[in-house]
């Protein structure tokens, strides 16, 4: 059959003759495309737009020799064209449009807030042996049980207990202190 037969199929409401021109050019269709410059991506959703212009214009559509395939080219390269327009139209529109004022990074206000206290813990775990801070990571950050973290690190978990009980007294101590010269309350 030539698409021009499937096509009066389609103009009689055969919903699936519509389906069979889709399936005989949409590749040729997408290829085109891509062969125009299209990225791969783009060129699908371009074959999908000519193809519904096809859909639009079903009462307009001319064939050549019973083919719709030329229509349907020279309609991708409109389409494609009308694409590449409209991508430089919004280009200009974003470049004309005034940059936002700079806002603060919310990230930077919090380090900035806690910094002497971030300060205090990052002087701390530096002075702390490896394996006592990789102890506290793994409870205190990662979520570990102490009896799971000490397994990792390959002590007992009265052992792990002990240092984070002692790092968590030097964490306090350096705290105190901290507070105190900074004219705070321990």
């Amino acid at each position: 059959m030539t698409d021009r037969e499937i096509w009066a199929r389609v103009l009689a409401g055969e919903a699936r003759a519509f389906g069979s021109v889709w399936d005989r050019h949409r590749d040729r269709v997408f290829r085109h495309l891509v062969g125009a410059g299209a990225a791969s991506a783009e060129a699908e959703d371009l074959t999908a737009v000519v193809f519904l212009e096809l859909w639009r214009r079903r009462d307009r559509v001319r064939f050549v020799d019973g083919s719709a395939l030329p229509w349907l080219l020279v309609t991708a390269q409109n389409v494609q064209r009308n694409a590449v327009r409209a991508r430089r139209r919004h280009r200009a529109l974003l470049d004309r449009l005034p940059l936002p004022d700079a806002a603060p990074d919310p990230a930077d206000l919090v380090a900035e807030r806690d910094s002497s206290r971030t300060r205090l813990v990052r002087e701390v775990m530096a002075a702390t042996r490896p394996a006592d801070r990789d102890l506290a990571m793994l409870t205190a950050v990662e979520g570990f049980t102490i009896r799971e973290a000490a397994e990792a690190i390959g002590i007992s978990e009265s052992a792990a207990k002990m240092r984070l009980s002692r790092l968590r007294t030097r964490l306090d101590q350096a705290a105190r202190a901290a507070a105190l010269t900074e004219g705070g309350t321990p």
